[in-house]
């Protein structure tokens, strides 16, 4: 066990999240918890290569804690982000997960980088986002051609994903109706978050529901009968910001909560009210876009943003279009184990 505890320190960066979870930084990139599946495995790998047995029961729980106090001793605390991360007002970090590579977005306009000091957090489900291409056409227009829409509603589209691209946003809702919103919502959950599955049913407990914020940065449903008033006041904590029990295999430790707000889109039959910060579009049909220049425009967008926040569509500190209003959402306590 010492000699896989000192290859494992020697290779890895180790840090505490703001919540206080411990992490690794793996040679990969990826930022990993070190109570975790994803850890466990790379460990196994780890000593593989090096011919070492990787210890399991007690001497793996001890190895583990080892690491976990290293971590905390290190006094590093980061930000561990899904997908995008700001470094400061004006500036915007895309994690692009192919080499390190990340989209660097500023005042000045977007370009490819090679991040090695921003931890990004890469769940093995995630599929990274294409390098994006220069687009021939501003966002908007895609999206019209790409849904078959006016462009009123394409514009709102627009704002909605540039705002979702933040991190920490709290965008409407996304309420997705017609004959192509499963394909629609679909596709701009994929233009933001690509995963395998795109739609997700509803949980059956706002637990489950928390349980996927932490390894989705955009979460879509298809609505397939009317939603409960349960549902929606889950739907909208969590576009609002609530407590979610972080994940940890190391059932000693006490329990780490941590403040997360998501993007949301729904795919619904017919239209209805979930929340008082809604945005509804009805699409019809869904084309094929070109998502490396989808995702370009949408960078455009960004950068405008932030050139002329106030003159964008989009507002300063990235609130929702939609006036606050003074809605009240009930309250349940806090997810348990």
């Amino acid at each position: 066990m010492t000699d896989l505890l000192q290859l494992a320190a020697d290779r890895l960066q180790l840090f505490l999240s703001p919540a206080g979870q411990s992490y690794a930084t793996l040679p990969s990139g990826a930022a990993t918890p070190i109570f975790s599946e994803d850890f466990f495995t790379y460990l196994v790998a780890l000593g593989d290569s090096q011919q070492i047995d990787t210890p399991f029961g007690t001497p793996l729980a001890n190895l583990l804690r080892k690491l976990d106090a290293q971590a905390h001793g290190s006094n590093r605390i980061q930000p561990v982000s899904l997908r995008s991360f700001q470094q400061d007002p004006q500036t915007l970090l895309i994690d692009l997960q192919e080499n390190l590579d990340a989209v660097e977005l500023t005042r000045k306009g977007w370009s490819l980088t090679n991040n090695f000091d921003t931890p990004f957090l890469r769940p093995t489900q995630n599929i990274p986002l294409p390098a994006p291409e220069p687009p021939q056409h501003d966002l908007t227009t895609y999206l019209t051609g790409l849904f078959d829409i006016a462009v009123e509603p394409a514009q709102q589209l627009s704002n909605w994903l540039a705002q979702a691209f933040m991190p920490d946003a709290r965008p409407p809702i996304l309420v997705i109706t017609g004959e192509a919103r499963d394909e629609a919502a679909s596709k701009l959950r994929m233009l933001l978050d690509p995963v395998p599955q795109p739609l997700f049913p509803f949980p059956a407990t706002i637990n489950q529901l928390g349980q996927l914020a932490l390894t989705n940065r955009v979460l879509a449903f298809a609505a397939y009968n009317k939603l409960t008033e349960t549902r929606k006041a889950s739907l909208n904590r969590l576009r609002k910001g609530m407590p979610v029990r972080l994940k940890e295999t190391n059932q000693r430790r006490p329990q780490i909560f941590t403040n997360i707000a998501r993007p949301i889109i729904v795919a619904a039959e017919s239209s209805e009210q979930i929340s008082n910060h809604q945005l509804t579009v009805e699409i019809n049909q869904a084309n094929q876009g070109d998502h490396p220049k989808l995702l370009g425009a949408l960078l455009n967008l960004v950068a405008e943003a932030f050139e002329k926040p106030k003159q964008s569509p989009i507002e300063t500190n990235w609130k929702s279009i939609l006036p606050e209003s003074q809605e009240t959402v009930p309250q349940a306590d806090p997810p348990g184990p």
